[in-house]
């Protein structure tokens, strides 16, 4: 009866359970360990060696764990098997000794758990807690380094407006213009990474996308990198961000672009693709360059981890991108080869609530210049004050200041007649832009305020009409930027 109950105590667990002898050979094997294994009966499993399921890197510390435990210890290992028929699975191990062996030896028993699931969830919260502080850490620092950025590039802009096109200095201003904007798209990057998008998102079609950014690749990219498109005309909308999803696609191809650096082709395909879990776009993006080691390619999600020389890029790249897909509700993988090039995977579900809309038309500014009108630039920022009034009066704008929200809404009161627009950063010392706003309204309902700031999430844009405000300009924004907004919020309003 002893035995009996045994039995069913050792065919029913939930757990697989192996009896292995000292040197490894499996004795016993209950049902779910058949299953683990992937085998269909006993005799399949029972006579041979548990190494030849241990994946060769575990086999050495599965060998010295079985010793300590055949020695009297009980103990407990995580280790890699891959059944009879190729399926991997991480499993956690713990093993107990056995003395009575019918033959005299000793052994041991394993009651073994798969922990494959569990140990990728962690994984996963682990990268969503580091892009949790990664996000938090730029959030921090945005606001001040968009500042003083925002200050250096519009110093240029007025160095620039001085010299002429034959000027000896022109080009080192414009050279530092640009090193200025690629500082500036480092930091919407970075704060891609901890941002939760709460702006507007839309039905995007992915090949009208892609072709779009292969045109502009065409152009800026050397002559020896081909790009090719191959797009199913009939694949299906993605709700998503336009911009995000575009600067992700972006990415990608820039990351292929630098695995390159001989030339080769760059490849974007999109199809659809209908697995068990609904329906999906994929996107890929492959090349023809150098490609990468399994070791590499584990890590290229990795925030600041990049395969290129220092100082040459930031290691943000394809963070960014990962973060906008799971964002998407998809997936992203990468499949490579050293000497064979890369393919990123990008799978997004796919949506079908409305026809999609055309990709927006970026507003043209006016050519007209101002007429005098009266703006009100408020930052505790000199540098940014001095910049915005050498814009707007050069457009033909006239501009009174104010360093913070107290002399803002007293200089507010005072020439409220005068004062068209209000230009008002968020973050300032004391009273924010957000109390300058409300001030001012209980002043006047109808005043016309711009919101500026360098770390505002996209969310912001969705609540200008709750608050109040005409526009949001992010910071670091161009003197043309400025002039722009000012001129479309005079001409909505006017």
């Amino acid at each position: 009866m002893g035995e009996a109950r045994g039995q069913v105590l050792f065919d029913a667990e939930p757990d697989a359970v192996l009896v292995l002898s000292r040197d490894g050979t499996v004795r016993e094997v209950n049902p779910a360990g058949l299953a683990l294994l992937q085998a269909e009966r006993p005799d399949a499993v029972v006579g041979t060696s548990v190494y030849a399921y241990v994946a060769p890197e575990h086999r050495d510390a599965f060998r010295a764990f079985a010793e300590r435990v055949c020695g009297g210890e009980k103990d407990t290992l995580e280790v890699e098997m891959v059944g009879l028929k190729g399926a991997a699975r991480l499993l956690g191990v713990h093993a107990v000794p056995l003395r009575a062996e019918p033959d005299g030896r000793d052994g041991l028993l394993a009651v073994t758990r798969d922990v494959t699931r569990l140990r990728e969830t962690e994984t996963a919260l682990r990268e969503s807690r580091k892009m949790a502080a990664v996000g938090h850490l730029a959030g921090g620092f945005a606001h001040d380094f968009n500042n003083l950025l925002n200050g250096i590039m519009g110093g240029l802009w007025m160095v620039a407006t001085k010299l002429g096109p034959d000027h000896p200095a022109t080009p080192l201003v414009a050279a530092a213009g640009q090193a200025g904007r690629r500082a500036a798209d480092l930091i919407r990057q970075l704060l891609t990474l901890g941002r939760r998008s709460k702006g507007e998102a839309r039905l995007v079609e992915l090949p009208s996308l892609s072709e779009d950014v292969a045109r502009r690749l065409r152009v800026t990219l050397d002559p020896g990198i081909e790009v090719v498109v191959q797009a199913d005309p009939g694949a299906w909308p993605v709700n998503a961000h336009l911009g995000e999803l575009r600067q992700a696609l972006v990415l990608l191809c820039e990351n292929a672009r630098d695995a390159m650096p001989q030339g080769g082709r760059l490849r974007i395909e999109v199809s659809n693709l209908t697995k068990n879990e609904g329906e999906f776009v994929r996107l890929v993006v492959s090349d023809t360059g150098t490609g990468m080691d399994e070791e590499t390619a584990g890590r290229v999600f990795e925030p600041f981890f990049t395969t290129k020389p220092e100082g040459k890029a930031l290691g943000l790249g394809l963070t960014v991108v990962q973060a906008t897909i799971t964002r998407l509700g998809g997936t992203i993988a990468v499949e490579s080869e050293p000497g064979r090039g890369s393919r990123f995977v990008v799978e997004i579900p796919r949506r079908v609530e409305a026809a999609a809309a055309p990709d927006p038309v970026p507003p043209q500014p006016e050519v007209r210049k101002g007429n005098g009108e009266v703006i009100l630039v408020v930052d505790d920022e000199e540098i940014l004050r001095l910049v915005a009034r050498a814009a707007l009066e050069q457009a033909g704008y006239k501009v009174v200041e104010a360093e913070d929200a107290d002399n803002a809404v007293a200089t507010f009161q005072r020439e409220r007649e005068r004062i068209a627009v209000v230009v008002t950063d968020v973050k300032m010392p004391g009273r924010s832009g957000f109390d300058v706003l409300a001030d001012l309204r209980k002043c006047d309902p109808n005043v016309r305020v711009i919101l500026c700031s360098g770390s505002l999430a996209e969310g912001v844009k969705v609540d200008l009409p709750r608050l109040g405000a005409k526009a949001y300009l992010p910071k670091p924004y161009s003197a043309s930027d400025l002039v722009s907004v000012v001129r479309q919020v005079l001409g909505a309003t006017s």
